[in-house]
């Protein structure tokens, strides 16, 4: 699983990057979106980007501030399609 930090910028996304590209694959990537509380274009990018992927993502627990940013976007129906119980 891999956990967004509370500050989802440019510099996150990066950072973030590799641990994406490595674990995605045929099965769906969970991502735990707790304790978001500010999201940025470049990591929405790399959200929609790897919803977009075979196995997709699974977004666990997702914060108000980065649902709130999903539905502003409308990206909500992208990033949120694999959205966990």
């Amino acid at each position: 699983m891999i956990t967004l930090p509370p500050v989802c910028d440019r510099a996150a996304a990066a950072a973030l990057y590799p641990e994406f590209a490595e674990s995605l694959g045929t099965a769906a990537l969970p991502i735990d979106a707790a304790r978001v509380e500010r999201i940025g274009q470049a990591m929405l990018q790399l959200l929609v980007s790897a919803a977009r992927t075979e196995g997709g993502i699974t977004i666990h627990q997702p914060s108000p501030a980065m649902t709130a940013a999903l539905l502003l976007t409308r990206l909500d129906h992208v990033v949120m399609e694999g959205l966990a119980a």
